[in-house]
């Protein structure tokens, strides 16, 4: 009941006037602050990263590593999300990680102001049936000002569509 609400409150956003649109940024080191990186230590125990990636909106995007896996936080006015376990759930499958530079941002422009309300990315898991496969997964997270949430995962057909739907519910 409370998904068909949100669907109706959502599309009636877009009837009247707000356009529910997509943004792109990057988690691509040349374009990211380093906070911490195993490559510039002599001797890490094991490789991780800490990045600070721009986003929309007042957000901010901390991609972290660590023991081959590698997630997005999500920070709004100092308060970080931390989804680490909530991420390793997501991915389907063991050594969890971003699998792209891309984060795409869902939100609504309305005078040419972009709101966002939601992300969604790729990872990438080893398969647990097969080792010398991967599983891809579009993991989608609402914003909630302050206190993200992973909403669910999408993949297979139609994942980029039914990604962008299920971010859409949580439009204001």
């Amino acid at each position: 009941m409370r998904t068909i609400f949100l669907l109706i409150l959502a599309i009636s956003n877009i009837c009247f006037g707000q356009k529910a649109v997509s943004f792109y940024s990057t988690t691509n080191p040349k374009f990211v602050a380093a906070i911490a990186d195993s490559s510039s230590e002599d001797e890490p125990e094991i490789d991780h990263f800490e990045h600070l990636c721009p986003g929309y909106g007042g957000f901010e995007l901390l991609h972290r590593s660590g023991d081959s896996r590698s997630w997005l936080d999500i920070r709004f006015n100092g308060k970080t999300s931390e989804l680490y376990s909530e991420t390793m759930r997501a991915g389907r499958g063991g050594f969890v990680a971003k699998q792209n530079d891309t984060v795409e941002w869902r939100g609504i422009l309305e005078d040419d102001i972009f709101t966002p309300y939601a992300i969604i990315y790729r990872v990438i898991a080893q398969d647990p049936e097969d080792e010398t496969k991967s599983l891809s997964t579009l993991v989608v997270i609402a914003l909630n000002r302050g206190d993200a949430k992973i909403l669910g995962v999408r993949f297979g057909k139609d994942e980029d569509a039914e990604a962008k739907k299920l971010a859409d519910t949580t439009a204001p």
